[in-house]
């Protein structure tokens, strides 16, 4: 008997289309996952791409899937949102 868990220190989701500073989204994925708790990671879409900086605010584990909530300290964009789209792209 086992227990399966994934330790992320980047949240990939399909992120909402707008995303503003300061604001709190919500979040699920399959499986169990464990997120660091108020510590700045990146938020990056399902093609990897660089979205955002984020603080996981809270995250729950039931039954194989995680929800959770963070909130936007950064928004990615120009020479940054490419660097760290292509470090991404790199560690796949």
């Amino acid at each position: 008997m086992g227990f399966s868990v994934k330790f992320n220190w980047v949240l990939q989701i399909d992120p909402p289309e707008i995303l503003s500073l300061n604001e709190s989204y919500s979040f699920s994925k399959t499986g169990n996952r464990i997120f660091p708790i108020g510590t700045p990671i990146d938020l990056i879409d399902i093609d990897r791409n660089a979205v955002a900086k984020i603080k996981i605010k809270s995250f729950l584990n039931e039954d194989e899937h995680t929800t959770g909530t963070f909130s936007v300290t950064k928004i990615y964009t120009g020479e940054e949102k490419r660097v760290l789209t292509n470090y991404w792209n790199e560690n796949r």
